[in-house]
């Protein structure tokens, strides 16, 4: 057997194990944040696209001051037990048993924090193999150098031909658009880096779990194998 054996029914394990929360099962002011978010986000992007007035921002800033009450209300300590009771818990009590299984089917006792940092490095190397994107950073930072004067040249060229009404108005829809591209970009990274890097953020995972067993599991099974 080879570490890719493990690693492959580690992730097959991971799919068993559901980490989101259906939308039926959130709770009523998480159900009406997400509504609320999504109706601003295509209103605002519809008025901004056929009708560029000052109405085009209201949805948008509903949106954004729904967002600041929701991580107020979801702060709240009543809210944070629901959440760690009904579902962080829960899931982290299925993660850990899939993990100590699969060890356990590999022949790796979890007692053993040499054969588990064995583990950790050689997940870390694996991870690093995986990383294909990394020869292009460089790359991409330089050209990045190269286009970010060009676009303020031609920026300063417009302004200095635009009126200040136009200048306020093209100024205010570039900062909107700013703001969708981040969101856009922001909503999309987890799907592009699922794709690229299908292993990346798994090898990730199983570290993670690792660190976990070795803090909390492996200790308590100790304790139980030799009472005092």
């Amino acid at each position: 057997m080879r570490f890719c054996d493990l690693f492959i029914s580690y992730k097959i394990g991971l799919k068993s194990i559901k980490s989101t929360i259906p939308f039926t099962k959130l709770s009523l002011y998480r159900k009406i944040f997400v509504i609320i978010l999504f109706a601003s986000a295509i209103i605002s992007g519809i008025l901004l696209i056929f009708k560029q007035t000052w109405a085009s921002y209201i949805p948008m800033a509903l949106g954004i001051i729904s967002l600041i009450i929701f991580f107020i209300i979801d702060s709240m300590k009543r809210n944070l037990k629901v959440m760690l009771q009904q579902h962080y818990a829960p899931y982290s009590e299925k993660r850990m048993n899939m993990t100590i299984n699969v060890l356990k089917d590999y022949g790796i006792e979890i007692q053993n924090f040499d054969s588990l940092d064995m583990l950790i490095e050689e997940a870390k190397q694996a991870q690093i193999q995986c990383d294909y994107i990394a020869p292009l950073k460089k790359p991409f930072k330089t050209l990045g150098a190269i286009i970010i004067p060009i676009v303020a040249f031609v920026a300063q060229k417009i302004g200095n031909a635009a009126s200040q009404d136009e200048m306020i108005t093209m100024a205010l829809q570039v900062i909107v658009l700013v703001l969708l591209t981040f969101s856009l970009i922001f909503s999309l990274t987890p799907i592009i880096k699922d794709i690229l890097y299908r292993d990346y953020n798994k090898y990730d995972d199983f570290i993670y779990d690792l660190r976990q067993i070795k803090l909390f599991y492996a200790k308590k099974n100790a304790t139980y194998s030799n009472p005092i």
